[in-house]
């Protein structure tokens, strides 16, 4: 829970500064856009990303990329599950807070984090975050992840090229300052898959073919 808060101080904090203006920053998700077929299995998650990374590394995917967009996808949702909200599934019928927001508090809320690829093949993590009370917003949060695949190695490395909020870079000594004032371990550690380095804005993940 802890990593989604810094977000929303982290966007609070760019407000304040005046990085940009907060006319700027607003943003709505499209549902269209959210990973569907990540949120309607009914598979194991920590299954489906072993079966993945299996179908990359084993069997050679001719389709990497979307493997891996999928792969991370599974990722987030099994650590949004197992350390932040199991109840969540927002494109179910489900109308309770529970199921509708990842985290819904008296002064934030953040209601979709999801991973998409760029035409470039990088990875967008986008985190969908908003107030009403702090600040009266809603917008979008987007990370850019350059990827390496060590094939040899079976491992996917991704490291930050760059974020936005809403379109308007924001540049990456911010996002140093704001990350100096947290406890960087209890942000990592709650990726329950792969191991998130803060010190050099990095994620790795990797695969063995043995049990």
């Amino acid at each position: 829970m802890k990593i989604i808060r810094n977000l929303v101080i982290l966007l609070v904090v760019i407000v304040v500064l005046g990085a940009i203006g907060l006319t700027y920053i607003q943003a709505e998700v499209d549902e269209d856009s959210l990973p569907t077929s990540v949120y309607n299995t009914d598979t194991s998650l920590t299954t489906l990303i072993y079966l993945n990374l299996f179908d990359l590394f084993i069997t050679s995917s001719s389709d990497e990329y979307s493997v891996i967009e999928e792969t991370i996808n599974l990722v987030i949702l099994d650590s949004i599950h197992e350390n932040i909200n199991a109840e969540y599934d927002p494109l179910s019928d489900c109308e309770t807070m529970e199921c509708n927001f990842i985290i819904h508090d008296d002064y934030y809320y953040v209601s979709y984090l999801w991973a998409e690829l760029t035409e470039d093949n990088q990875l967008m993590v986008h985190v969908s975050i908003g107030s009403d009370k702090i600040i009266n917003v809603n917008t979008i949060l987007t990370m850019y992840f350059d990827i390496d695949v060590d094939y040899t190695g079976f491992e996917i490395s991704f490291t930050l090229d760059k974020y936005d909020i809403n379109n308007h870079n924001i540049s990456i000594t911010v996002l140093d300052r704001i990350f100096g004032y947290f406890d960087k371990d209890q942000i990592e550690d709650s990726v329950t898959n792969g191991e998130l380095n803060l010190d050099d804005y990095s994620y790795t993940i990797s695969f063995s073919p043995l049990p």
